[in-house]
C-alpha cells in the first residue's frame, strides 16, 4: 500500500498535472462533468480510500462546497485529535468580488 494518495479533481481528463510523485505516493485523479458540479465527489473518495493507522492532519483548499463536503466527511470519520485545517478557496460560479462579499455572511446563508 503507498504511504499516501493524494486526490485531485479536474473536469478535463487531459488537463492532468505534469508531476512525478516521490516513491510510495500515488495521484489519484477524479473527473467532473464540469467545474463545480459534484461537490460531494471528492469527499466520497477520501472516505472510501484507504487510511492508514495514526493521527491524521489535512490542509486543503478547494471550491466551497467541495471544501464543506470534505469538511463533514472527515469530521464524521476522525477523532479528536486529529487537525483539520480546510478553506473554500473560490466558489464556483462566482466572480472574485462576489465571493469575498459572500464570506462575510454567516455559515448556511450562502
Amino acid at each position: 500500500m503507498p504511504a499516501a494518495s493524494p486526490t485531485l479533481e479536474t473536469c478535463d481528463p487531459g488537463e492532468y498535472l505534469d508531476a512525478t510523485p516521490p516513491r510510495g505516493v500515488d495521484v489519484i485523479w477524479l473527473h467532473r462533468q464540469e467545474p463545480g458540479s459534484e461537490p460531494g465527489l471528492l469527499a466520497d473518495a477520501v472516505l472510501a480510500g484507504p487510511w492508514l493507522p495514526g493521527r491524521v492532519d489535512v490542509f486543503a483548499h478547494g471550491e466551497r462546497e467541495s471544501m464543506k463536503a470534505v469538511r463533514a466527511a472527515l469530521k464524521a470519520r476522525l477523532g479528536d485529535s486529529d487537525q483539520l485545517s480546510l478553506s473554500g478557496y473560490w466558489a464556483s460560479g462566482r466572480t472574485e468580488d462576489v465571493f469575498q462579499s459572500e464570506n462575510g455572511q454567516p455559515v448556511g446563508q450562502i
